[in-house]
């Protein structure tokens, strides 16, 4: 091989190591040739890993349901732990983890936590551990594993007060869909009440239709402590008020007959007008107030045909505001005591839907 070639072979080759020296990672000797990251990387030590060998906390759990344990008397539960630990206690936080609501550990300095169990029947597993805030945690969690019985109504159907009076009367609200609540039953310290069925549209002149009760979204439920004044369960409309001239309701809800529209009686004498426009809510005119207009026929026949319960009904039972969406459930007595009681409201299968404690 000519000289030349061959010096030119070397130049290149040496070049090339050169450049592999400058942009190599990991330091390459090579003979005859010295490197500034070899002189660099040869003060580095590596780092290994140090491990935690002391003591470290122990969980305990004191309070909450046991394993195995079926919930279906509450729909909120309540774990209480503890920490056993050798050092300062102010530095423990605890962290909980129920599989079936949390994707990760929840970080708490308090010692409880309380979960409000899912609508249907799951098997919870819960798990704490305590934890230093330098972060030596608890191996070995205490846990627990029950199962919830809860109705799928849980939210839907809520207790939203009891008005301790006589008669006592207990709420019910439906913020979801519409539920039939027939069989559901309704118990407190002083007894066990099952809703049964009622009557949606009273006509005393035609034949009762007795049917579940379903409350509609928005519909109230008023649980009343005395007997019925009508022997059944009714749905409110705005007529009922006539009906308090002859049966005792006790004030239980208000008055709220609809009123003659003003167009109705604009062709009326103003006598008549007047008379018309001062009655009371659901006031019946008396014979009386009907002979006084003897001598005023369109008069007289209106204040025969317009009041009273089944007129009204005729007229405004199609009336989009017709119905008050109150139905009204009988206790026949006090049904709860009156300082203090856990109402517990469950549905047809016996799992509850919602607990009232006061």
């Amino acid at each position: 091989m000519p000289k030349k070639v061959l010096l030119a072979f070397l130049v290149i080759t040496i070049g090339i190591i050169i450049i592999a020296l400058n942009f190599s990672p990991i330091p390459i000797p090579v003979p005859g040739i010295s490197s500034n990251n070899s002189s660099k990387n040869s003060n580095i030590t590596t780092a290994y890993p140090t491990y935690y060998s002391g003591p470290r906390p122990e969980t305990v759990i004191v309070n909450g349901p046991k394993d195995g344990e079926i919930i279906s008397n509450t729909p909120v539960v309540t774990f209480q732990f503890v920490a056993i630990w050798n050092g300062d206690f102010r530095n423990i936080i605890f962290e909980t983890k129920i599989d079936e609501i949390d994707k990760d550990w929840q970080i708490s300095s308090s010692n409880s936590r309380t979960i409000q169990l899912l609508p249907g029947e799951h098997i919870y597993h819960f798990s704490v551990r305590a934890k230093t805030k330098d972060g030596i945690e608890d191996y070995t969690p205490a846990s627990r594993k029950f199962i919830g019985k809860i109705s799928s109504e849980v939210g839907q159907i809520k207790i939203t007060s009891i008005l301790n009076s006589y008669p006592q009367k207990l709420v019910l609200y439906n913020y979801g869909n519409d539920i039939n609540i027939s069989n559901w039953t309704i118990e407190s310290s002083f007894k066990k009440i099952t809703i049964s069925d009622g009557v949606k549209l009273f006509r005393p002149d035609n034949k009762m239709i007795f049917e579940d009760i379903v409350l509609k979204n928005g519909d109230y439920l008023y649980l009343i402590g005395k007997k019925s004044p009508l022997n059944f369960n009714f749905y409110l409309n705005r007529c009922f008020g006539y009906l308090t001239n002859a049966y005792d309701f006790n004030f239980i809800f208000l008055k709220d007959c609809p009123r003659p529209n003003q167009t109705e009686i604009s062709y009326f004498s103003n006598e008549c007008q007047f008379f018309i426009n001062n009655l009371n809510a659901c006031q019946i005119p008396s014979s009386n107030d009907i002979n006084h207009f003897n001598n005023d026929p369109v008069c007289q026949q209106f204040l025969n045909d317009y009041y009273g319960y089944n007129a009204c009904v005729n007229r405004y039972q199609y009336s989009d505001n017709f119905f008050k969406k109150e139905w009204y459930v009988f206790a026949n007595e006090q049904f709860a005591d009156f300082n203090h009681d856990k109402i517990i409201l469950k549905d047809a299968t016996g799992a509850i839907v919602d607990v009232y404690q006061y």
